[in-house]
């Protein structure tokens, strides 16, 4: 009786269920394209008004550290030519 109750498990490890077989590298291809196009859908695009703002922010954000910086590095010349003078 021992020597059936171990054989069942045996015979149940023997039946493994068969993987499913992947689709081919085209139909994945094909259905990352329309997920892709799917996503694009729900994306909300700025309006040009804010494209225009945001640009402008941007443009003048950099043209201000940018004189930041460049008198900054007057003052440290002056500085520098001073003190080896």
């Amino acid at each position: 009786m021992a020597e059936q109750e171990k054989n069942v498990p045996a015979e149940k490890k023997a039946e493994k269920p068969a993987k499913a077989k992947k689709p081919s590298i085209f139909v994945r291809i094909g259905k990352w394209f329309r997920e892709l196009k799917g996503e694009c859908k729900k994306i909300v695009w700025p309006t040009r008004q804010q494209t225009t703002n945001n640009t402008a922010v941007v443009l003048a954000t950099c043209l201000i550290i940018g004189v930041f910086i460049w008198v900054l590095d007057a003052v440290f010349q002056f500085g520098v030519s001073a003190f080896i003078r």
